[in-house]
């Protein structure tokens, strides 16, 4: 079933990356903090204790970016695609 780590039925289309970025996730009136873990130029899995979003649900992403004495906020539209216990799956929105 695996393959130098990567599953035989990953049905992905976009490359996985793994990262730790601090993200915020709004679906109003909710805000949540996570931790973007495996991103993509598709998407991202943020890792949350929330599992109330539903899927297909249209969710706003602030990724928080730190550098000494600058802090960046890249903001991005994305929509739930999987639930996990410990997470969520995003795909982004086309601009």
């Amino acid at each position: 079933m695996y393959k130098n780590n990567i599953r035989n039925d990953d049905r992905r289309l976009a490359l996985r990356e793994p990262t730790r970025l601090e993200v915020y996730l709004q679906d109003e009136p909710r805000r949540l903090r996570g931790t973007a873990v495996d991103i993509s130029r598709r998407g991202v899995f943020v890792e949350t204790e929330w599992q109330s979003f539903s899927i297909g649900s249209l969710v706003d992403l602030v990724f928080v970016q730190r550098e000494p004495e600058i802090i960046s906020l890249l903001r991005y539209s994305a929509i739930v695609v999987r639930r996990y216990q410990g997470g969520v799956g995003l795909r982004f929105c086309n601009h």
